[in-house]
């Protein structure tokens, strides 16, 4: 069942978040605290809105973003999507974004974007489910860690 995130859902989201983000190819050990932190800092404004899988009671993937206006029409920005480790590859992730790019068609989005890694599952992953790559933007970052 895909159904909308609710206060709730906060640490079992994050619990989920810790366990996607260690497995292979990530390897990133995040702490309750910090994916909690993250999760609710992302929810917190009223453009904001997630999404869970549930199975049996146990939330087996997630979906965040925030709406945003662009030249075209609104769209959504996605921020995090993650299923777990032992339910990857198994339709999950698919089926929630299916479910949201269906409700956002209906509402009449003009489009969903999001960052990710190159070269990594997920890469395959968003090109299997309709995402393009768009040659011409890149992503940038500068560390202000000396």
């Amino acid at each position: 069942m895909i159904r909308a995130y609710q206060n709730g859902d906060l640490s079992a989201c994050a619990a989920l978040f810790c366990a996607a983000f260690a497995a292979e190819p990530w390897n990133e050990q995040w702490t309750l605290q910090i994916a909690e932190q993250r999760i609710a800092e992302l929810m917190c404004s009223p453009l904001s809105v997630g999404y869970v899988s549930e199975e049996d009671g146990v939330l087996t993937g997630m979906l965040i973003g925030s709406h945003v206006t662009y030249l075209y029409g609104r769209e959504l920005l996605i921020h995090e999507l993650c299923v777990l480790p032992d339910r990857q590859r198994s339709g999950v992730g698919s089926a929630l974004l299916g479910f949201v790019t269906e409700r956002l068609r209906q509402e009449g989005y003009a489009g969903i974007f999001l960052n990710t890694a190159h070269g990594y599952p997920s890469e395959r992953f968003y090109l299997k489910n309709g995402f393009e790559r768009q040659q011409r933007t890149v992503a940038l970052y500068r560390s202000l860690k000396e």
